[in-house]
């Protein structure tokens, strides 16, 4: 299987599109020509892929970075634990603000693994503090 038709299929799944449904795209960018991606030109396969792409309801969605996960990740666990009040985005980088100060939490990455630090002694700390 060629890498473009790969493609074509992991945009396929993403877009949620069924089997019966992709062979009926196929069929249309082919001009009814074929019903399968081998049966394709490179540039056909190119405009399904396209097609495809454009159909995906998380496209242009940015992916946070696996930092910034974790720091959402951490302050979520410290509110589960009881010591933040309010477990949102905005509190965090709220908090995240004055560590950084004033500094927009998305503006510095390069202090993303001190704040890590700062979350986890703090759930740490929180925990020691519980079971004591």
């Amino acid at each position: 299987m060629s890498n473009l038709i790969q493609q074509i299929k992991i945009a396929q799944k993403a877009a949620g599109i069924e089997q019966d449904t992709h062979q009926l795209n196929v069929a249309y960018v082919s001009n009814q020509r074929t019903n399968t991606c081998t049966g394709l030109t490179k540039l056909e396969q190119q405009q399904l892929l396209t097609r495809y792409r454009s159909m995906n309801p998380n496209a242009g969605k940015k992916q946070l970075p696996p930092q910034l996960k974790m720091i959402y990740s951490l302050w979520g666990q410290l509110s589960r634990a009881g010591a933040v009040n309010i477990d949102s985005k905005q509190a965090c980088d709220t908090f995240c603000e004055k560590h950084l100060q004033g500094k927009k939490l998305s503006q510095s990455a390069q202090q993303w693994p001190h704040i890590i630090e700062v979350l986890k002694q703090w759930l740490i700390r929180h925990k020691t503090k519980q079971g004591a």
